[in-house]
């Protein structure tokens, strides 16, 4: 009896162990098609202040020529393309993490946007966009009503 609980919790740890070499398969192939396919979506962080909204993502090894920065109503698109380094026939890579081809983001912006202000600028492999608040909308204006 005992060895036939054995042999139970055996299939049972060859059957999990199983599942979770074909777990780590798929996430594999996800990330080898969205390398291949060249969809990626860049490490992004977005927030706001009183001021503006701010993006920052995480674009290491583009020049600002490879980057692009669109406002269209309120909504921003920021896309580009990371190419592919060429090292060579004969290069055999060890580990290949960083994803290359094309990318694109949209963010919807808050209706107190002011889009002629928009900035944008590289610092170190990070695009830093921000997006000032129209000051009409910041500002309190008291309304005086008069008599007719």
């Amino acid at each position: 009896m005992a060895r036939s609980r054995d042999w139970t919790n055996e299939q049972g740890r060859k059957q999990r162990l199983g599942q979770l070499l074909d777990e780590a398969w798929e996430k594999f192939d996800l990330y080898q098609r969205l390398r291949e396919g060249g969809c990626w979506q860049p490490v992004t962080d977005a927030y706001e202040t009183p001021e503006a909204s701010i993006i920052q993502m995480e674009l290491a090894g583009l020049t600002k020529e490879e980057v692009g920065v669109e406002v269209r109503q309120f909504e921003l698109t920021i896309y580009g393309q990371r190419q592919p380094e060429r090292n060579g026939a004969s290069c055999s890579h060890q580990v290949l993490e960083r994803f290359r081809g094309p990318f694109a983001r949209r963010f919807q912006l808050p209706q107190e946007t002011d889009p002629q202000a928009i900035s944008a600028r590289m610092e170190n492999g990070l695009l830093i966009v921000t997006v000032p608040k129209s000051r009409s909308r910041q500002q309190k204006r008291r309304i005086e009503v008069i008599e007719e």
